[in-house]
């Protein structure tokens, strides 16, 4: 009898309780909504999807495409990454190229 060998996987064996994407995507969708005061029937009519699937999306229970992510993020005026992590973007990212103070210009001879 052939054995199979189990895999640990660090991102699925995590003992901590992360929020899914969806669960992040529901709660920034509902909380921007309701912050520029849009009904969930007129956001969905904007977005082109129906209120079944804006109440799923918004629970944290729907399977999104991505082009249905950048619809959302256009209707409410963000970025899809912020929909699904909660940050603008990468606040702390390295300056590329990195800058060398008194580096010479020329090569070494």
């Amino acid at each position: 009898m052939k054995q199979t060998r189990q895999h640990s996987d660090p991102l699925t064996d995590a003992t901590f309780d992360a929020p899914s994407l969806a669960e992040t995507l529901g709660r920034n969708v509902k909380a921007l909504r309701k912050d520029e005061r849009i009904t969930k029937t007129r956001f969905a009519a904007m977005v082109g999807i129906g209120r079944p699937l804006l109440n799923k999306i918004e629970n944290g229970t729907a399977n999104v495409r991505l082009s249905l992510v950048e619809e959302l993020a256009s209707a409410l005026d963000t970025t899809p990454h912020f929909l699904l992590f909660g940050t603008q973007g990468i606040s702390n990212a390295p300056e590329f190229p990195p800058t060398s103070p008194n580096w010479p210009l020329e090569p070494y001879v």
